[in-house]
């Protein structure tokens, strides 16, 4: 530490110490708390898989984002998606405890509420991946979507 603050002795060590521990402070303030965690969704974005041209949630261009009760998304968001889920999986039944309804029947109304949530457990079910209510990459990875006029449904 002599070299890094040119102090010798007590002083140049407390001047590391301090140094030290203002980084490993910014770097574990600046870390989110799961690397893994997706940010919100913010936009709907066309994009091109497989040869076809769907459109899929995203955030600053990046198809990493999540979707979900306590992943607000805004309204234009939510009601594409729900859309989406309709149009694709118009036959699936809800998710408890509104298993008598079927996603097709989901109201397309911009709010992230407790039948989209149903809608997407239900979808998620369907398509085997963690029946939690919250859309993200892996979700995304199976899932289908509508191309951009609205009339076919492809996986991602």
């Amino acid at each position: 530490m002599r070299e890094l603050f040119g102090g010798r002795g007590r002083r140049g060590r407390a001047l590391g110490l301090v140094a030290l521990t203002v980084g490993a402070a910014a770097i574990a303030f600046s870390t989110p708390a799961s690397a893994a965690e997706a940010p919100r969704c913010t936009a709907m974005t066309e994009m091109v898989r497989s040869g076809r041209t769907i459109v899929v949630p995203t955030t600053k261009g990046s198809a990493f984002c999540q979707i979900g009760r306590d992943y607000a998304a805004n309204a234009t968001v939510v009601s594409r998606f729900q859309f989406t889920m309709r149009r694709c999986y118009p036959t699936l039944n809800l998710a408890s405890p509104y298993s008598d309804e079927k996603v097709g029947d989901l109201y397309a109304d911009g709010s992230f509420g407790s039948r989209t949530e149903a809608a997407l457990k239900a979808v998620q079910r369907h398509i085997g991946t963690a029946a939690d209510g919250i859309y993200g990459p892996n979700t995304r990875d199976r899932m289908k979507f509508t191309t951009p006029d609205r009339v076919y449904c492809y996986g991602y």
